[in-house]
């Protein structure tokens, strides 16, 4: 039995889901420290940050590790447009990364915009040029006081893991 046809604007809306999807995993590749996560929104050809894609995600994982304690992604606005087997998409960001400075950790704050191209390869959205837009930054921008954890709330949080031992992997 074949594929039932779907009407286009069902299609247009399900690629849009597959590439908010897609957008979100890279997020939470680049937070989890996970190279397998980030490369696997980019097509084995595509460029990003001025650099064939997988190797700027293979250089960006070590670093990205050694120069920050942790990032914090957080998706705001965000423009699709589907074209056939061809998709333009804006999407904003803002990153949190703490570093250590002097014996303390610090927060720095970046905004941007990932401006994409994608293309839709055997079935599958794929970025193929990514052009990140600085739009703004600032460095230690909350300060260096911890934020005041209730008592009542003391022992009940999680700590985030670096790696595929974090808890959002547990299934």
């Amino acid at each position: 039995m074949g594929d039932l046809p779907i009407a286009p604007e069902l299609r247009i809306l399900l690629d849009k889901h597959e590439i908010h999807d897609a957008l979100m995993r890279y997020c939470r590749g680049v937070d989890r420290c996970d190279e397998e996560l980030m490369r696997s929104i980019f097509h084995k050809d595509a460029r990003a940050f001025k650099a064939p894609a997988w190797e700027f995600v293979a250089h960006f994982i070590p670093a990205n590790k050694e120069a920050t304690t942790f990032t914090t992604h957080f998706m705001g606005n965000l423009s699709i447009d589907v074209v056939g087997d061809k998709a333009f998409s804006e999407a904003y960001f803002m990153t949190y990364a703490g570093r250590s400075q002097d014996g303390q950790e610090v927060i720095d704050v970046f905004a941007g915009r990932y401006v994409d191209r994608w293309e839709r390869r055997n079935g599958r959205w794929g970025v193929v040029l990514r052009e990140t837009v600085h739009e703004w930054s600032r460095g230690d921008v909350a300060g260096r006081t911890p934020f005041p954890i209730p008592p009542s709330e003391e022992g009940t949080f999680i700590q985030p893991i670096r790696g595929r031992g974090d808890i959002s992997f547990t299934r």
